[in-house]
This record gives structure tokens, sequence and C-alpha cells, in this order.
């Protein structure tokens, strides 16, 4: 076999381990063929595409940064470092890559999707609408382009064009499951709805992987929430959420590991290390479990004219975890230095004022956040930090029935590490309730939230310096963009029929009352 014939067939084997998502294998394979033919971009894009999908982005972006001086118009590179420095919240520089790209092939459909979503993350919807706009001219039949559409009207809180969208995408791909469950969230299902025959029906097709049927199960225990068939309910819940949880295998080891580490050392580490802020930008902070309210206090919040809401930004962990993970795994606090927070503060900073805020305030709704609080006063000693909470109960009830796209949520697929995982948020939250002190950290208990609105929206108000505003009652007129589990609860009023929805379920959730500590 001469080398043309062996390169091709080497390149067939690696593209269909990228096909069937074998990125470790894929990255093997490609190390050694990098050094077998160092003047060849392709195997060298392989591994970056690889590396990226295995949330190696550093080196990701080392071994694209090689493939694109082989070839430096190459447009599948150019993409591919648009989705590497996308990764890692390097906004304009993916940008660029995904212009440069359409330069060259202004009707490259992976270059212009990946646009669109870039520009959403930047909070330009309308942008993003168009860029797609332009993509749906060539390709009018393209099922994933549908589907970006109808995803980017739905965060838009413009459900009919969502669902137009999302049932063209169907049309087209009628395997493309994970659209039955999102479309499932905007709706209110009836009993009798045709909707809930056609996806038990499509979970009977035998060439439908269990990851597609996951989907329409979850779907299926909403439609059943909606008509209160709430037996039917719970088992297609069940179903969704043991799939899940086989695939994440999550534990709570780090989290475990952050804790100690915490309580062991934070108190002694920190003295004195508070930085100065040269940033006119003010930061609120809204932590807690997911599916306690964080949502709700965002829309509140950035209903006001002087209030952005970002959605949940990754920028604290990503800073935090290249300063104090020495591997993903093994987290050290014990060195703790002025210059590493600095570091935190200027990455943070870097990456919010790519985000065409005008805004004096960002709200960041990252929930998981609550890790960090003590990191957060020092690094940005003039934000605001509201922790909200909720009955245990509704928490992780109200979690188990959500499908989230994050791998970082892998305890809510499962009732009894839901309970374990909240008892490990109660801890945490003492933990940094006795640094922090109460005038640095607002507590909003949903349930007196929603019963006591008004006057509960001034104190909200008043602990984050802002003026009293009417937009902030009427939080559900906004157009905020909303891309969370949340989007289509903040474009009603308030309302109070979630509290103690669990009770409805109380028989079947034995494993999660006894996970959590009284």
């Amino acid at each position: 076999m001469n080398q043309t014939e062996n390169k091709k067939k080497e390149l067939e084997k690696i593209i269909n381990l990228l096909n069937v998502k074998k990125y470790d294998a894929v990255v093997s394979k490609a190390k050694i063929l990098v050094k077998k033919f160092p003047n060849d971009y392709i195997f060298y894009n392989a591994l970056g595409m690889a590396l990226m999908n295995l949330g190696q982005f550093d080196e990701s972006l080392k071994i694209l940064n090689k493939a694109i001086k082989l070839d430096d118009k190459n447009i599948h590179v150019l993409n591919n470092l648009g989705l590497a420095h996308s990764s890692i919240a390097n906004y304009q520089m993916a940008n660029e890559y995904y212009n440069r790209a359409l330069e060259i092939k202004p009707d490259f459909l992976n270059a212009l999707i990946n646009l669109a979503n870039l520009k959403e993350k930047l909070n330009l919807n309308i942008d993003a609408i168009e860029v797609l706009k332009i993509a749906l001219k060539h390709y009018p039949d393209d099922y994933f382009l549908h589907y970006t559409i109808g995803t980017i009207y739905q965060f838009l809180g413009d459900f009919k064009k969502s669902h137009f969208h999302y049932q063209k995408s169907l049309s087209i791909n009628p395997s493309y499951t994970e659209i039955y469950r999102l479309m499932s969230m905007t709706k209110k299902f009836q009993k009798g709805d045709e909707d809930i025959e056609i996806i038990k029906n499509k979970i009977n097709d035998k060439n439908l992987t269990e990851i597609k049927k996951m989907h329409l199960y979850f779907a299926l225990g909403k439609a059943f929430d909606d008509t209160k068939d709430f037996n039917n309910s719970f088992i297609n819940y069940k179903m969704g959420n043991d799939i899940k949880d086989k695939f994440l295998k999550f534990n709570f080891n780090l989290d475990e590991k952050i804790l100690s580490s915490f309580k062991k050392n934070f108190e002694e580490q920190s003295n004195n290390l508070s930085l100065e802020l040269n940033s006119d930008k003010k930061i609120i902070f809204i932590i807690g479990m997911p599916r306690s309210g964080t949502s709700l206090i965002e829309q509140v919040l950035s209903a006001h004219d002087d209030v952005a809401g970002a959605g949940e930004l990754t920028f604290l962990t990503d800073a935090i975890y290249k300063e104090f993970f020495s591997n993903p795994n093994e987290f050290d606090i014990t060195k703790i230095t002025k210059e590493k927070l600095k570091k935190i503060q200027t990455f943070y900073l870097d990456r919010i004022n790519q985000l065409n805020y005008s805004e004096k305030y960002i709200v960041d709704k990252a929930p998981l956040n609550f890790k960090w609080t003590g990191f957060i006063k020092m690094i940005f000693p003039n934000s605001y930090i509201v922790n909200c909470n909720r009955d245990p109960m509704d928490i992780c009830w109200s979690n188990y029935k959500q499908y989230y796209s994050s791998s970082n949520l892998g305890f809510a697929y499962n009732l009894k590490k839901l309970g374990q995982f909240y008892n490990l948020y109660n801890e945490y939250m003492t933990f940094w309730e006795k640094i922090l002190r109460e005038k640095n950290l607002l507590n909003i208990q949903y349930e007196n939230f929603t019963e006591n609105f008004q006057d509960e929206v001034k104190k909200l108000l008043s602990f984050c310096d802002l003026s009293w505003s009417t937009k902030c009652v009427e939080f559900y007129k906004s157009k905020n963009s909303v891309s969370t589990a949340s989007l289509a609860q903040v474009r009603q009023p308030i309302y109070k029929t979630s509290v103690a929805a669990w009770e409805s379920y109380s028989s079947y959730l034995e494993d999660l009352k006894n996970s959590l500590k009284n």
C-alpha cells in the first residue's frame, strides 16, 4: 500500500471514530498520525476536534493553530478555531474565525450556525436570527438549521415561531427526538391531546437509541404532569432520568473535596487578600440550587433599566479551575495569592466586557457559583450575592423533572443523589454565611418571595442599591432572552402553583425523603 492509500485509509478510520464520538480513540490515533504526516492539516484538525469534545480546549487550540499554519484558507479549521475560542469565552476571536471562514465560503452552514449561536451568547439575538435567515436561503431543508432557529426563538419567548421551526425540523428528520422534549416545555397538554399519542407511538420505534428515547420520556413526563396523571408522569420521568444517570455516572467526590478544603484552609489562607476593583460594572451573583427560583430573581432584576441579565455564565468557575485545579479532579486552595485572585478577576471582567451590555449592573445567574461564595467577595468587593432557597423537596423534585444540557448537573437524575447534593449545598452555605455575615449576602426564600411579592422585590432592590421600578414587578413583560429550564414560567406573572408540587408524587419519593437531612 502506497503512502497516499495509507493516508486515505487512516483518515476513514478517524472519521468513523469521530462519527461515533469515540474521542479518546481519535486522540490516541491522531497523535500518531500527525507525527507520521506532519504536513497534513487534516489529522491536526481531527485531533483538535476530539480534544475540544473532551473539554481540553487549550490543548485543542494549540493543535488547531498548527493546522491553520498548514492551510490558512481551510474553512473547516477556521470554523473549529471559532468553536474552540467560543468554548473558552474568547468571543471576539471566535467571531473573527467564523467571519474568515464565511469570507471564503459565504454559504458555509456550520460557520453560519456557529456564528448565530455566538451572537445569541453575546445578547445579539436579532443579529443571530438574521444570520440564520441567510443560512435558510441556502439550506431551506436542513433539519438542524430549523432546530437552531426554533431554539433561539424559544429563548426570545416567541413560542409560535419556535414551534413552527421545530415542527419543520421534525418533518425533515423525524428521529430528532430532542425537539419533542423542547416543545413540551412551552406547551400545556390537555387530556386526550393527540401529541401525547404521537410521542407514545414514537417511543415504540425500534430504531431509536436509548438517548433518543430519553428525550421522549421527559416529554411524556411533562405531558402527564400537565394532565394530572401522576403515576404515568413519574414512570416516564424515571425512565428518562435512569438513562441519563447511567450515562453520566455522577459522584460527589470532587464537591466533597472542595468543601473539605475550604473548611480547613479558607479563612487562614484568605486573610487580607481582598482585591480592589477598577470597573464601573457591578455584578449581582444569584446562587443556590438549580430550580430554587434563581431565574425568577434574575428576571425581576433584569427588568430594571440599570440591570442586564447575562444568564448562567461559566466565567467564574472556568477561571477558578484554571488557577486552583492542578487537574480536573484535584483542587488546592492552600496557596491563595493576590496574583491568582487578580487573574480570576481579569479573566472574568474581560469576558463580561465582551457581552455588549451597556447597563451598570450585570446579573450572573449560575446557581452552582454557591461553591465559590467566599471567593466572590474577595475578588469582586462591590458585588452583591443573592442566595435563593426553597423547600428542599420542591427543589429536588423540580430538578428531577428537568433535562439539562450541562454535565455539571449530573446529580439531578437520581432521587437519592439529589437529596445528597442538596445536603451538600446546605453545608456549603452554612459555611459561607459564617464567613460573609448578613450584610454581604441576601437570602431569599422562594415561598415567601412569591407570597409577599412586592415587599420582597423592594427588599431585593434595596439590597442591590437599586432604585424602585414598577418594571421589576411586571418582569414577565420583558423581552429578555431566557435559555434556562424556566424559559416558559418567567414569561408569566408571579404564580404559586409550583409550591408543594412534589406532594402529588409523595408516594414515589421515599428515596429522596430518606436522603435529605432534617
